[in-house]
């Protein structure tokens, strides 16, 4: 009964797209459709340098990968900077909440070569220099951490600055807040997640993005596969076992991944070189 329902859904949401119209970039959703399957470096290609720093997203470049997802946060005066974590704790020579330390602060540290791992030479980047570093040569996945909604806006703001509307996928964690950060501005590729088909179902509804970040538990592999066809791009990530497997075992591994999930268009992986080799 729960698989009919699902694909009840599923299917009367593949008859509305045939008319549908986005807000969002033309010229990325044509960037995506040059290759079948896309892939995305967590953090850059963070087995390779230290995590979010400028020498990650050129190993990703370098390795082939089509899209860089970096983690924004702000320093206490406002500048935004790459952090994955609300401190600075495990990726730096510091200690402390990354919003109590002014922008000067933040570079007087230097980024560990891994998590609690030995100092390397690189700083921490703020987001102007990492946009201007993939311009022209990467998608940028931008993973909004700043607890301090405001700085959307400033995020916002900042990728017009440096012209990369067209570059840019601006991950939401609650769908719900697609309308209002739409209205900052139409044309940057909203990235909302999906927890389940009745999110799916709310963000198709919307019509303002043709790019869903997916979990695991999508397994609707028809149904799925036709609003692929309809012109949906689903992201899933193959963070975790996928990339364990293929690490120790090798890039075959993926396989397995792409025969149970064949709908999905963008892969986000620690793994960046290894997934080049299958694709």
């Amino acid at each position: 009964m729960k698989k009919i329902l699902f694909s009840a859904i599923l299917l009367s949401m593949i008859v509305s797209l045939t008319t549908a119209v986005y807000g969002q970039s033309a010229d990325l959703i044509k960037k995506l459709n040059q290759q079948s399957v896309h892939i995305a470096a967590h953090r850059g290609a963070h087995l390779k340098q230290p995590e979010n720093s400028i020498a990650a997203i050129e190993e990703a470049i370098r390795q082939g990968a089509s899209v860089v997802e970096v983690d924004v946060r702000a320093s206490k005066d406002g500048v935004l900077v790459l952090m994955h974590d609300k401190t600075v704790n495990r990726t730096t020579t510091g200690q402390g909440e990354v919003a109590k330390h002014t922008y000067a602060e933040l570079q007087k540290l230097h980024l560990r070569t891994q998590a609690h791992g030995g100092e390397s030479e690189h700083v921490i980047p703020t987001l102007s220099e990492a946009l201007r570093v993939a311009k022209g040569k990467i998608l940028v996945d931008l993973d909004f951490k700043e607890d301090r909604k405001e700085f959307v806006k400033t995020t916002y703001t900042l990728i017009e600055q440096e012209g990369m509307e067209d570059q840019v996928l601006f991950f939401l964690y609650d769908y719900k807040d697609m309308p209002k950060t739409y209205k900052l501005n139409p044309t940057i590729t909203l990235f909302p997640r999906a927890r389940s088909i009745a999110d799916l179902a709310a963000i198709l509804k919307m019509k303002l993005t043709t790019v869903v970040h997916l979990d695991e538990s999508f397994i609707e592999t028809e149904e799925l596969d036709q609003l692929r066809k309809q012109g949906i791009y689903f992201w899933m990530n193959s963070l975790g076992e996928y990339d364990d497997q293929a690490a120790k075992s090798g890039s075959m591994a993926y396989r397995s991944f792409l025969e149970k999930y064949p709908f999905v268009r963008l892969i986000q992986t620690d793994q960046p070189g290894l997934w080049r080799e299958v694709l």
